[in-house]
């Protein structure tokens, strides 16, 4: 299978690192100088135990991108309509996937001219150590649901050793890993505190609860009990990972904040609710962008 991958930096690294094992992998980078490193060095990918390196090509010219089988689209949020502006340029035939954070990029989507289009959630933790370098912080699997279109569910992407596994409801799929994300994310960034500590230090933990008590009461489909074990699970299993969102406010780059905890006020502000918390979390680490 032909599987172009847009996107070069932490998640584009990792998934072509770990698909080319399996695929023919084509990466789009953003520059002419990290397509010439990859297509000389291949991608290395890193973790605790081992590491290995994949042959990829890579073009930053998007000529080859109508010859995929498939496209994954690893690039954050609010890179999508630069993208967007590439793919409405395809006849649509190729099936795209994209890996955001947040929500916000639902709308977008129903302007392009792909026939099949699937959105989906990484589990897994990453950095980008240098162009062609990934390091796999934390395994877990890929969540994907179709948007619109059809998919053969029986397309084997992966290997055991990095799942991907369909659901039925895109949207319950992404609104959870969002919630998610609103809740950790901009705690950690503020507080410039790893996962784990929202639950181990006592004060923060109390912070954390009231965040989410704040949050879920906003979406009656979520379970709060099973969001509360989710939340607090993903805090421990990655207790020693630094968030994306703490990682770009230490290199005072833009986050994730908008597409994240923007799309919880926005739900928040069409109900009439009061989320004060989350609120001032958001100004914080607008603030922070502000000033990085």
């Amino acid at each position: 299978m032909k599987i172009g991958i847009i996107g070069a930096g932490a998640i584009g690294l990792l998934y072509g690192g770990w698909l080319g094992k399996l695929h023919e992998v084509t990466l789009f980078p953003r520059t002419k100088a990290q397509a010439g490193q990859l297509n000389e060095k291949g991608i290395t990918v890193k973790d605790s135990a081992s590491s290995f390196r994949t042959i990829v090509k890579a073009d930053s010219t998007f000529s080859s991108l109508s010859s995929q089988d498939l496209v994954i689209v690893a690039v954050k949020q609010y890179d999508l309509p630069a993208v967007a502006a590439v793919l409405k340029h395809e006849d649509g035939g190729v099936p795209a996937l994209f890996l955001q954070n947040g929500m916000g990029h639902l709308a977008l989507l129903e302007k392009l001219p792909q026939k099949t289009i699937l959105v989906g959630t990484v589990e897994h933790g990453a950095s980008r150590l240098d162009g062609t370098t990934v390091k796999h912080n934390g395994h877990g699997k890929t969540n994907i649901a179709v948007y619109h279109g059809k998919w053969d569910e029986n397309v084997q992407l992966h290997t055991d050793a990095f799942p991907f596994t369909m659901q039925p409801d895109y949207e319950l799929m992404l609104l959870r890993k969002c919630f998610a994300n609103a809740v950790i994310n901009p705690l950690t960034a503020v507080l410039k505190a790893k996962n784990g500590e929202l639950v181990s230090n006592p004060h923060y933990a109390r912070v954390f609860r009231a965040v989410f008590e704040e949050l879920v009461a906003l979406f009656p489909k979520l379970s709060r009990e099973k969001m509360w074990e989710e939340a607090t699970g993903i805090c421990k299993n990655t207790c020693e990972n630094e968030s994306s969102m703490l990682k770009d406010v230490k290199k005072g780059a833009r986050t994730e904040i908008d597409a994240i905890l923007g799309y919880m006020l926005e739900t928040a502000a069409r109900q009439n609710s009061r989320v004060p918390l989350a609120s001032a979390l958001y100004e914080m680490v607008k603030g922070m962008e502000e000033k990085g």
